[in-house]
């Protein structure tokens, strides 16, 4: 009997979620005959759509910084998680059609996409990962990870296949390894707002991370707050010689 709940409960998130195949998105393309030499796909938030980034005026932003970037917005909503085919789907569905030309790939998530970019990246090759105020799990994990004296001493989990079961602990133990040393890993830009719901658990992996590739603003959850961090990312001297008109020595 007790399965029974837990069937109805399924099928109803399973209408209410849809994960249409394929994901749809949009792509703003640079101006020009060829390709930008960066390629950076926007995942939204929980119950944002692909409309939110052009709306929240974050394409026209990037744009404004004059890089060779062209815009990939997926319409990464919540069916896809819920599923456990997001990074699936991202990839069969945006990055496949789409990486060809460009010599860097960079994913740009907030709040739930934040979690979807890292997510990701831990399983496809990317050159770049801005994650702002992304969702990063379960407290009861953060704790433990914060009771081991960080991420950095924290022992994680060996490489695994990812299920619904281990995808928390999968990527915080993949977030470790790429944290660590000499890690061969994607540049992690993260940012988050001061009083954000979620700082505690992000500050987790800030701590872990070059501290120029932390970003802070006043606000909270919000996307005045997510603006202000996404500015100052795009200015960073990692991101702007990475993804700059013409190759910088």
């Amino acid at each position: 009997m007790r399965s029974l709940p837990s069937l109805a409960s399924l099928l109803l998130a399973c209408q209410l979620l849809p994960a249409p195949t394929p994901m749809a998105h949009t792509l703003a393309r640079t101006p020009g005959p060829a390709p930008a030499r960066c390629l950076m796909v926007l995942l939204p938030g929980a119950g944002d759509h692909i409309r939110s980034f052009s709306d929240e005026r974050f394409v026209q932003a990037i744009r404004d910084t004059g890089l060779s970037i062209d815009i990939a917005s997926a319409e990464a909503t919540m069916g896809y998680y819920f599923r456990g085919v997001l990074a699936e789907r991202l990839e069969h569905d945006v990055l496949a059609p789409n990486r060809g030309g460009h010599e860097q790939v960079w994913i740009l998530g907030i709040s739930m996409g934040g979690f979807g970019s890292l997510h990701y990246a831990q399983q496809h090759p990317v050159d770049g990962v801005i994650a702002l105020a992304p969702w990063l799990g379960d407290r009861k994990l953060a704790d433990e990870i914060q009771r081991s004296g960080g991420l950095a001493r924290w022992t994680p989990d060996p490489p695994a296949p990812v299920t619904k079961d281990n995808y928390q602990r999968q990527l915080w133990s993949w977030l470790h390894r790429s944290t660590s040393p000499g890690a061969k890993a994607p540049v992690i830009f993260l940012g988050y707002g001061d009083d954000d719901r979620l700082a505690a658990q992000d500050s987790l992996l800030a701590a872990a991370l070059p501290r120029d590739h932390v970003f802070h603003a006043p606000g909270g959850h919000d996307w005045p707050t997510w603006r202000t961090l996404l500015h100052a990312v795009l200015r960073h001297p990692d991101f702007t010689r990475s993804c700059a008109a013409s190759p910088v020595p």
